[in-house]
């Protein structure tokens, strides 16, 4: 995140960030179905698709100009991440009576998960009329990934931090992170900026 966007150590720490991630989803996935744990296949399903999303959209530049850039695998993970949070969203309905903390959790993370499939599922069909979109998705989608990891993180080996503040404030610190960098480069942009000029294109 620090070093030049599009650097050669920017894309190689983007590479190593994506397959680790990869890593930490298959392990966490069957850890949480070998002993049932929900909250880490949860915020395992949900960290994952933002990397993904994140990654992904570097090879849609020219979803401006046309749809033929989404894959297959686009609409796989979309139709896999979407499915799955529905039945998190469902599953917490139906817990809220007997078990009504992690129905409350089931609930968050399912919508949170739902919409970012949603969302995708709109700029695929619609295309964005920015042609810098997928800066914007790719900077998005990592750092939700990021911010999710540091709150499984936190939740459980970080003792020190009280309470729910130890859920908040890696979205408290990431949110708004998000919100300046994305703005930064639209201003950037907006007064004229070529990405040659503020990127290392490939």
């Amino acid at each position: 995140m620090a070093v030049g966007k599009g650097s050669r150590l920017h894309r190689r720490a983007g590479v190593l960030f994506f397959w680790s991630m990869t890593l930490v989803f298959a392990t966490a996935l069957i850890l949480s179905l070998v002993s049932f744990q929900p909250f880490l296949l949860m915020i395992a399903v949900l960290s994952y698709y933002a990397v993904v999303s994140g990654y992904r959209a570097l090879y849609h530049k020219k979803l401006h100009k046309t749809r033929s850039v989404i894959k297959f695998v686009d609409w796989l993970a979309l139709a896999l991440n979407g499915l799955t949070n529905l039945f998190f969203m469902i599953w917490g309905i139906s817990l809220l009576d007997e078990s009504q903390g992690i129905g409350i959790l089931a609930i968050v993370f399912g919508s949170l998960g739902l919409s970012m499939s949603v969302s995708n599922i709109v700029s695929f069909i619609s295309q964005p009329t920015d042609k810098m979109y997928w800066l914007y998705a790719h900077i998005n989608g990592f750092v939700v990934g990021y911010i999710a990891c540091a709150t499984a993180f936190s939740v459980t080996v970080v003792d020190f931090i009280p309470g729910i503040w130890g859920w908040l404030w890696p979205t408290i610190i990431g949110s708004p992170l998000i919100a300046y960098w994305i703005t930064r480069y639209k201003i950037k942009f907006k007064k004229g900026a070529k990405p040659s000029e503020v990127l290392i294109l490939r």
